[in-house]
């Protein structure tokens, strides 16, 4: 029988060895990425302040300190009920992070962004007006388009840096900013929950 070239012997078991390659790193990518990745979620629920202090701290984080130190601080409850953790005086609130969200994302809200978040949280019209969100630890959505998605859409979630929000009526009439939905780059100031109620404009700050 005629023997194989050396090249092709060689090219053989190159690609032999390319596909073992490829088999442990997905094997490497499913016993351990995955559950490094678990780890980081679990840290982040864990690390969810726990006492009025500590949220406190983590609420005013969300803003600037010439900002936050002056605001009141509530957590909010699912029904969107607020228990005041500390009253301010300049007419903003701060919110500390949500711990059913698996990342760090506290928000301190003007008076119509505020009246703006209880329609959300009770699924009802938003106010005519114009409010603003500072969110300088981050966000953390399920989606981009529908405000109330309960999992991730493909499969992933939409994790923002650091940004600040505009929300309120005024958002659909400024042209120029991302509209795609899921697809928008979130480097970039772009519409989040397009052509819902809640549709508002997502400005990163880094």
């Amino acid at each position: 029988m005629a023997r194989m070239p050396r090249r092709a012997r060689n090219n053989r078991k190159w690609k032999q060895t390319r596909g073992e390659d490829e088999n442990l790193r997905t094997q490497i990518r499913e016993t351990v990425l995955t559950p490094f990745l678990l780890a980081i979620i679990g840290t982040a629920h864990a690390a969810a302040p726990k006492t009025d202090a500590a949220k406190i701290a983590n609420a005013v984080s969300a803003a600037p300190a010439a900002l936050s130190r002056n605001a009141s601080v509530a957590e909010m409850s699912e029904d969107g009920s607020m228990k005041e953790l500390r009253h301010g005086t300049n007419g903003w609130t701060c919110v500390p992070d949500d711990p059913s969200s698996p990342g760090n994302d506290p928000m301190c809200l003007d008076a119509n962004a505020m009246e703006w978040l209880h329609a959300y949280m009770k699924k009802e019209p938003p106010p005519e007006k114009v409010g603003f969100i500072y969110m300088l630890q981050g966000g953390w959505d399920f989606s981009n388009v529908d405000p109330y998605a309960t999992k991730p859409d493909a499969g992933k979630p939409t994790i923002t840096g650091p940004h600040v929000m505009v929300v309120g009526p005024a958002v659909k009439s400024i042209p120029g900013y991302d509209r795609t939905g899921n697809g928008a780059n979130v480097k970039v100031p772009y519409v989040m929950w397009k052509d819902t109620p809640y549709e508002h404009l997502m400005v990163p700050v880094r």
